[in-house]
């Protein structure tokens, strides 16, 4: 569930995992799948930010769930060494038809197949990646399946059945297709598919590579330099996407699996102390470091800096299966300073165009850094306003700013939404 936050908390910065990340991942899908050499992608991606993905795969072209239970290859795989994650993906359609029929063509199937992957190694996780809609909706069923006429009704009934197939296998989801909406929705100079309108174009398969990232590593893919040879612009655009929708919703997406789930908010006490609080779940172990030599294994725990300045928090949560690593930055002494501004400071001017891009100013050109938080608190840009102005491209929804002076340590907080 979504939790908004107030101006007050803008201290509260999201967390980011920074360490490096070796991930083993066996992919069990067709076409959809390999597609742009979409693994492959995904493990560029991953190198160019540090971490490594060594990756195997079964999709033959137009495969069910059904032909995978029964598929030598398929099975081998699974069976060929102890995967962190094992991505399945269905045929594009099935999923998409009536409950009814979902429950009798794909969810045994679905089971089987996690059915192995448990046998292997009960500590792998199952993440099934959320296909998406076709352009127009699936023709070919329309008649006898009136909800697949659109792309809008199609993506609903994908989204429906894949979040239902975590629950019964106690799995996570990719959510590939919830970040597909988005953009055709907000953004549809993005083409995301080849001609046919059913198969990933090169913008699709980098926009899988990321949510892939976000999903498999929990780590964000904004500000990666792979490019999978787009334009600078549609890749910005795909990461931030990606990330927004992954992290988001990380707790929906992810459950019912294994990983353990880090997040934690800190409070202030005094002018050189933060009691931090534990949000992690399925989390058995903690390892704090504070950014000034001092750890602690608490849950909860509180402490007190000698020295002004800021510092990087990080949060190592364990559970019997995987390890997960996120930071935050704490500010302490004159820099976490709010209540110093005054109502009669100058203000950040905020102006709007199409599909989630703003332009801020500096009143007055007295803010030269500019940081922008999601609904939830997640860091989401800097914007570097020492030349007066700057402007960016966003998800539409709802932001938190904090602003802060060129000629002393002040800031100023605000909000604005993007459309």
């Amino acid at each position: 569930m979504k939790k908004h936050i107030s101006l007050s908390a803008l201290t509260l910065l999201c967390v980011l995992s920074l360490n490096a990340t070796v991930r083993k991942v066996y992919f069990i899908g067709n076409s959809y799948t390999y597609t742009n050499s979409m693994p492959t992608m995904l493990r560029d991606l991953a190198a160019a930010n540090g971490d490594t993905l060594v990756f195997d795969m079964s999709a033959p072209g137009g495969y069910t769930f059904q032909q995978h239970t029964t598929n030598a290859t398929t099975i081998a795989g699974i069976f060929s060494q102890q995967w962190d994650v094992v991505v399945v993906q269905e045929q594009s359609q099935l999923p998409s038809f009536s409950p009814a029929q979902v429950a009798t063509d794909v969810f045994p199937y679905a089971a089987r197949l996690d059915s192995f992957i448990n046998a292997n190694d009960t500590c792998t996780e199952t993440m099934f990646m959320m296909t998406w809609g076709r352009k127009n909706g699936d023709a070919s069923n329309c008649a006898s399946y009136p909800p697949v006429c659109t792309y809008a009704g199609m993506q609903g009934r994908l989204r429906e059945s894949y979040m239902q197939m975590a629950q019964d296998n106690n799995a996570s989801v990719a959510p590939v297709g919830a970040a597909w909406k988005i953009v055709v929705d907000s953004f549809p100079t993005i083409d995301l598919y080849v001609p046919d309108e059913s198969h990933p174009s090169l913008s699709g398969g980098y926009l899988q590579a990321c949510v892939f990232y976000a999903s498999i590593f929990n780590k964000r893919s904004m500000g990666s330099t792979y490019t999978g040879g787009l334009p600078a612009t549609t890749v910005s655009t795909l990461q931030r996407i990606a990330d927004k929708v992954v992290f988001d919703s990380i707790t929906q997406w992810q459950q019912y699996g294994r990983y353990p789930h880090a997040s934690f908010t800190k409070a202030h006490t005094g002018a050189s102390g933060i009691t931090f609080t534990n949000k992690s779940q399925r989390a058995g172990g903690y390892l704090w470091s504070f950014g000034d030599a001092a750890t602690d294994t608490a849950a909860n725990p509180s402490h007190t800096y000698a020295a002004a300045g800021t510092y990087t928090v990080s949060l190592t949560v364990t559970n019997a299966c995987f390890s997960i690593t996120i930071k935050d930055t704490v500010r302490i002494g004159a820099t976490t300073d709010v209540s110093a501004v005054t109502a009669a400071s100058p203000s950040i001017i905020v102006s709007y165009g199409q599909s989630g891009h703003v332009s801020l100013a500096s009143e007055a050109g007295v803010y030269g850094r500019v940081e922008l938080f999601d609904i939830v608190g997640r860091p989401v840009a800097v914007i570097d306003l020492s030349s007066g102005s700057a402007s960016a491209d966003l998800v539409p929804g709802v932001y938190f700013y904090r602003a802060y002076r060129t000629d002393d340590a002040r800031c100023i907080t605000g909000r604005f939404s993007t459309f």
